[in-house]
């Protein structure tokens, strides 16, 4: 689940609210290495590496020049380790704004350049350039220069060349807009960096997917349809950008939503183009680019052995997004607890002419997690599952959900990496699905059955199928709560949703949530929900124990008066809830007390944590501690909605005269009403498994 301000949240599920969709759309060589930048002396916290940093805004830096010294906290003291500074001189411009400077940034790995921008500071305080010479520079053969006279744009667009290898670009600025100012530049950039939003894109679609069995290796993409009506993206157009676009150029997308008057934007990940992807008509003002995740550059890719070869989790994820080029090194994040994860394999051979998806699989496999593409940064993660997510409300569903059966299977045959067989029953016999499974990774059949624990974990029970209103703070991996009327909710874990933009709306987004059948993991399943004892089984050695509190009440709602309604109450917050897997003995006795907290023996709900969005048990389905019901269930540790505010008194003045002197009358048409009260949450649970 992303994280969002409660504004974001409350505007999603709001009845009207506006939509805004973003591209940060960026076409510069995947490959390019950055080098030194040259120039006129600058400050002492300027930063020149942030020319290349994809970040346009300045951070007000108090100096002495005229209209940076305020002392309203609007400009921060230099020098700042977190500032966006850019270059920065330290001299300043004269009187008459004029002066010259002059910065070269230099570069290498482009192959050809069609286009490359300055980004002058956009804060009215600090000016921009005026009047500037840009030269790119190749060799002493092939070079393009151009000059500006006069300019207004805060950003500026170099075209109309074409350049194979250039070496670097020079900035010469010998007017600013303002005068006693030092010159700054926040960006320049090597290619294009362009941010479209509504204005530009018609469509804007994400399909966002995963696969939790680890046997195949689904992704996301997404899909722009952009308004190409001055042809500049066109192939067909000669004096166009449409050759410097090629794979591995990234593309970071965002969803926004209007919160009190400002927009505020949820990361919705970074998509690639990867072998093609435009597509235009004959004549169509418009153009669809479709594009994949970081998963969907790997997955088909070829895997060139390294050596030599990563012994760890963290190592195989840095050698697989490694492939992809030198930039994409550090594009990739592992859970802490699972990084240092010995994963080996024999000798080259066990992994030659694979691809990298096979590898990722592989890898995932034999470490007990599973893969995906972060929303926020793009980097290929590798994870275990977590049990959070999102609430589906009916009012933001566009029709009830649906639910179908899940493929069951009958088996999992694995080969293990010295060539041994085994193969480990499924959710049932009678299927007739059974996979293969031959994993170099794998070494021992425990590693085979822990493999196959998470993957038969993704089999069996039902999918539940959603049309709303689209949410982009859930992504694929939350367990989310879908309600079904005031009572009751199911949940699932989150495989499939898309963001559907088209007309200035977001509507008609599908989901589709994962309800497996887990229990078929323990012989035996028991909720209590009264106090007493209870004996452990012989031959059981291990419980999976979940304990429930008691839900807190709803708030009372305010008196309404003849000036204002009253205000609801809060709604209750669910009970806390512990969770873990416990050692016993057999026929060891467990004093159990359902009360303010749940008590088993020596463990207890108190030394939980209380759930934002409740608690679901992602083994049964089943929900617990949800915040706010309309009507608990007892034995959830549901917490209570909040009672209603009273109505607003309405009277008037009525005239009642019958002559020429006014006689008014106060007429009451409905008096305040006083608030209700909330609804009381309900007792708790304790929820035992028997570990086979």
């Amino acid at each position: 689940m992303i994280s969002a301000s409660t504004g974001y949240k409350n505007a999603i599920i709001a009845q009207r609210r506006r939509m805004r969709v973003r591209a940060a759309v960026d076409l510069s060589d995947p490959d390019i290495v950055y080098g030194s930048v040259t120039g006129d002396t600058e400050t002492d916290w300027a930063d020149n590496a942030q020319l290349h940093d994809r970040v346009l805004e300045l951070t007000p830096l108090a100096s002495l020049e005229p209209g940076r010294w305020l002392l309203d906290g609007s400009f921060q003291l230099p020098p700042d380790p977190l500032a966006e500074v850019g270059i920065e001189t330290s001299a300043l411009f004269a009187d008459d704004k004029t002066k010259t400077f002059t910065y070269t940034i230099n570069f290498s790995g482009v192959e050809f350049l069609q286009e490359c921008a300055v980004y002058w500071p956009t804060g009215d305080y600090d000016g921009y350039g005026v009047d500037f010479d840009v030269l790119i520079y190749a060799d002493a053969s092939h070079q393009y220069s151009e000059s500006f006279t006069g300019n207004t744009e805060r950003a500026v667009r170099i075209t109309g060349f074409e350049l194979y290898n250039p070496a670097y670009v020079q900035i010469t600025v010998t007017k600013w807009s303002l005068p006693l100012r030092r010159l700054r530049i926040p960006e320049i950039v090597i290619g294009v960096f362009e941010i479209w939003g509504n204005s530009e894109l018609a469509g804007f679609n994400l399909n966002m997917q995963g696969a939790f069995t680890n046997l195949s290796l689904p992704y996301c993409t997404c899909t722009l349809t952009m308004d190409n009506l001055d042809r500049r993206f066109e192939p067909r157009n000669k004096a166009g950008i449409f050759r410097s676009i090629e794979d591995r150029q990234g593309i970071k997308t965002s969803v926004g939503v209007d919160v009190g008057g400002d927009t505020e934007y949820i990361p919705t990940g970074t998509y690639y183009q990867y072998n093609g992807g435009w597509r235009t008509s004959n004549n169509d003002i418009t153009m669809k680019w479709d594009l994949v995740d970081i998963i969907g550059l790997l997955a088909d890719r070829r895997f060139d052995v390294p050596s030599p070869l990563p012994t760890t989790l963290s190592g195989w994820a840095e050698a697989l997004v490694s492939q992809l080029g030198a930039n994409f090194a550090t594009h990739y994040h592992v859970d802490p607890d699972y990084a240092a994860l010995s994963v080996t394999v024999a000798n080259d051979d066990a992994i030659a002419d694979v691809s990298c998806g096979e590898i990722l699989m592989w890898i995932c496999q034999a470490t007990e997690t599973w893969p995906r593409a972060d929303a926020k940064t793009g980097y290929l993660t590798i994870e275990p599952f977590w049990s959070e997510g999102n609430i589906l409300t009916l009012g933001n569903l566009e029709n009830y959900p649906t639910m179908t059966g899940n493929d069951d299977i009958a088996r999992i045959d694995f080969t293990l990496s010295d060539g041994t067989e085994l193969s480990i029953g499924g959710t049932s016999s009678s299927s007739s699905n059974t996979v293969s499974v031959s994993n170099p990774f794998l070494h021992t059949e425990a590693a085979a059955r822990a493999a196959a624990r998470m993957m038969l974990a993704a089999y069996g029970g039902n999918r539940i199928e959603t049309v709303g209103r689209g949410d982009p703070t859930s992504e694929i991996g939350d367990v989310s709560t879908v309600q079904l009327d005031a009572s009751n909710a199911t949940t699932g874990r989150l495989l499939q949703q898309t963001i559907d933009f088209n007309n200035g709306v977001v509507r008609g987004c599908k989901s589709v949530l994962l309800q497996a059948d887990g229990s078929y993991l323990y012989e035996e399943r028991l909720v209590l929900t009264t106090s007493g004892t209870w004996t452990v089984p012989a031959d059981v050695t291990s419980l999976r124990l979940i304990l429930v509190g008691h839900g807190y009440d709803g708030g009372h709602g305010t008196d309404g008066t003849w000036d204002d309604a009253g205000t609801p109450g809060a709604d209750g917050a669910g009970g806390k809830v512990w969770a873990g897997t416990v050692t016993v003995t057999p026929a060891q006795v467990f004093s159990i007390s359902i009360g303010e907290n749940t008590v088993m023996g020596a463990y207890s709900s108190a030394n939980g944590v209380i759930y934002p969005r409740g608690y679901t048990d992602v083994i049964s389905g089943d929900s617990y501690a949800r915040p706010g019901v309309e009507a608990p269930v007892a034995g959830t540790g549901d917490g209570g909605m909040g009672g209603a505010g009273g109505y607003q008194g309405q009277k008037r003045e009525v005239d009642v005269s019958e002559d020429e002197l006014p006689i008014y009358h106060t007429v009451i048409d409905a008096y305040p009403t006083p608030g209700e009260a909330g609804v009381a949450g309900v007792a708790g649970c304790v929820v035992i498994y028997y570990d086979k």
